[in-house]
């Protein structure tokens, strides 16, 4: 999904924010276990299949994005899943709630998304996935002379980009290959690749290129909700959203008709709100609208605390979830933020 982007670090057009934080208040025992990604909360209408994340695990990665500014971007930009910073009920709503048949990738998503849920630190939940935004100034630049083309890891695992929109790219991401580390082509970039240099091929939703000088790329277009295949109108295989390969220019998230459309900065990946009879609404944050929602996570009564527990609205449906099951605290609103667990 992000082929451009294999020519090396100057094709990073990513966002420096706020400094993050680097330990999280209250998460111990009440974690979420593993394995529990992509479990429905709610019954499916035809058209739909499961968020990728159960309520509970919903809430657990939603929290991390409160407490982590930089969660939000590294997000977007690596898997194309919209997040929503400011309103806790869609943020859940999002990552929890059922999502278009059609939708590619949920497996392998659900992973990265279970992972960052799990985190006990920003630097740790940024690690899942495979491009981390980080802080101007992050500890983990310091010593390092990145260049304007970027550094490899001491152990070549990852790719360091310190530039003024610092980045990390983590090499031994399932959206490479295994056995992927950080090269150097013949220019002196570095990039996630492997070697020798072959033809480009779709191998099930994996696509595998060679790029300039010779080095191997191998991306996992389902992590994006990509498929993989021949683009006729550019005359080879790439990753496609809707059987065609779908530039755009910046990250956005926008209502397209019925469709919901992320662009990652570079492609565009989609997601189909008619497929259950649901529509696009760009009202505030946008979302898929269900049929016959009984509330909206924009509603007055939503994201309120009650002592340790908060209203959410998923899935067009109001419920109370008790913060202190996941190790949490609810938090009232303030700074921009609705209430939340934390």
């Amino acid at each position: 999904m992000k082929r451009l982007l294999a020519i090396g670090g100057a094709g990073l057009a990513v966002i420096a924010i706020v400094a993050s934080c680097t330990i999280f208040d209250g998460l111990d025992a009440g974690a979420p276990d593993a394995g529990d990604a992509g479990t429905s909360d709610v019954a499916l209408l035809p058209g739909e299949q499961p968020g990728y994340l159960s309520l509970a695990d919903g809430v657990a990665f939603c929290s991390n994005v409160f407490a982590c500014p930089n969660l939000q971007l590294t997000t977007e930009f690596s898997i194309d899943v919209p997040v929503d910073s400011n309103r806790f009920s869609s943020c859940v709503d999002w990552v929890s709630g059922p999502l278009p048949q059609d939708r590619n990738g949920h497996d392998v998503t659900a992973a990265v998304l279970q992972c960052a849920a799990e985190a006990k630190s920003c630097n740790e939940a940024g690690g899942c996935f495979w491009e981390e935004i980080i802080d101007p100034g992050d500890p983990r630049c310091a010593g390092r002379d990145a260049g304007p083309l970027g550094t490899c890891g001491d152990d070549a695992g990852s790719v360091y980009f310190c530039g003024p929109a610092p980045t990390i790219l983590h090499c031994e991401n399932n959206y490479f290959q295994p056995g992927t580390t950080c090269i150097y082509d013949d220019g002196g970039a570095p990039w996630c690749n492997t070697v020798p240099c072959g033809a480009t091929a779709c191998i099930g939703d994996r696509l595998t290129y060679c790029a300039i000088d010779g080095v191997q790329v191998n991306l996992n277009c389902a992590m994006g909700g990509f498929t993989c295949g021949y683009d006729s109108k550019e005359n080879y295989d790439d990753c496609l959203t809707n059987g065609a390969r779908k530039k755009c220019s910046a990250l956005s998230i926008s209502c397209t008709g019925t469709t919901a459309e992320i662009c990652d900065g570079v492609f565009a990946s989609d997601y189909d709100c008619a497929t259950y009879g649901g529509s696009c609404d760009q009202a505030n944050f946008p979302r898929c609208k269900r049929p016959n929602e009984a509330c909206t996570p924009y509603d007055g009564d939503v994201d309120v605390c009650m002592g340790s527990s908060i209203t959410l609205c998923v899935n067009g449906a109001k419920t109370n979830f008790d913060c202190s099951s996941i190790g949490k605290t609810c938090v009232a609103a303030s700074g921009g933020q609705s209430g939340h667990c934390q």
